[in-house]
């Protein structure tokens, strides 16, 4: 598990590098990435696990994305990037608004997306996207679900995944993997950008767009999902096997959320209330309190 008392002396190093005081330094968040704020910039570290060569593919994309005046978060200018500190790789990004007093609607994120997805294949080398494979290693890799969830996920996967052999519509191109307002920030001009880039790869647009419709859904607030295909401007919900890509990508939720929990925690807690709900196959969906 990554935690703060690792990542705290890596921040110490980028912050003598940057000649920045690390005393002023506000902790954002320490989830898969640590993410700390200092003087004008956000520091982000990843684990070991993430490899310098995976955070130079997203410094590549993301200095692609602003010369084509794509609207995204740019890394600071002045340092070659990413560093490596005590085997950690770091990267310094510009501070945006969080947009906690405003915060981007799915409306503006629909935008972001039909813009993003407009854009040709990058030049550079992306994963191809297959949720499958990395869904059924979660599930394996878990150290909260009894055998007899295991068994309700894969099942369930088994089911789900003959999806991703059918023609999707919307086509295949760069995607953000992970699109929702909680990803985006807003410029000092009020500019709402798209941020996070670590999962970016090559697959079926309609990924991002499911990806949007369940977290309106999950989160509590489904009519929003009308606000951003309108903004988005196709609506993919006509076709037949939409409502399985979007099953399929709450299972990838589930599953990622399974391998990451702690014994016991209330993440872990989250991710049995999750199963609980698909155990009982009811048509109506339950609420997910956010991780």
């Amino acid at each position: 598990m990554f935690t703060e008392e690792q990542s705290r002396p890596v921040l110490a190093k980028v912050c003598g590098l940057l000649g920045r005081p690390v005393a002023e330094a506000v902790l954002l968040r320490h989830h898969t990435n640590a993410v700390y704020a200092v003087a004008g910039v956000v520091v982000k570290i990843a684990p070991p696990a993430i490899t310098f060569d995976c955070l130079r593919t997203v410094v590549d994309l993301v200095q692609w994305l602003v010369e084509r005046g794509f609207p995204t978060v740019a890394l600071v200018a002045d340092l070659p990037q990413p560093i490596e500190v005590d085997g950690y790789p770091v990267t310094v990004w510009e501070r945006l608004d969080a947009g906690v007093d405003r915060p981007v609607t799915t409306g503006e994120l629909g935008r972001l997306l039909n813009d993003l997805h407009a854009l040709a294949r990058p030049p550079i080398k992306l994963a191809t996207l297959d949720p499958r494979a990395g869904i059924r290693r979660s599930i394996a890799a878990s150290r909260i679900l009894p055998p007899s969830d295991q068994n309700v996920l894969v099942r369930r996967l088994g089911v789900l995944s003959e999806v991703w052999t059918t023609g999707m519509p919307l086509g295949v191109g760069l995607v953000q993997s992970d699109p929702q307002v909680r990803n985006a920030l807003r410029r000092a001009d009020g500019t709402p950008v798209l941020a996070d880039w670590d999962g970016a790869c090559i697959g079926p647009r309609i990924w991002d767009v499911a990806t949007v419709a369940v977290h309106c859904r999950r989160f509590g607030a489904g009519h929003a999902f009308t606000d951003f295909l309108a903004a988005y401007g196709r609506d993919p919900r006509e076709w037949e096997h939409f409502e399985d890509l979007c099953r399929l990508r709450e299972l990838q939720m589930i599953a990622t959320n399974a391998r990451k929990a702690e014994p016991g925690s209330a993440a872990a807690a989250e991710v049995h209330r999750r199963v609980a709900g698909l155990r009982r196959g009811r048509r109506e969906l339950t609420a997910w309190s956010i991780l």
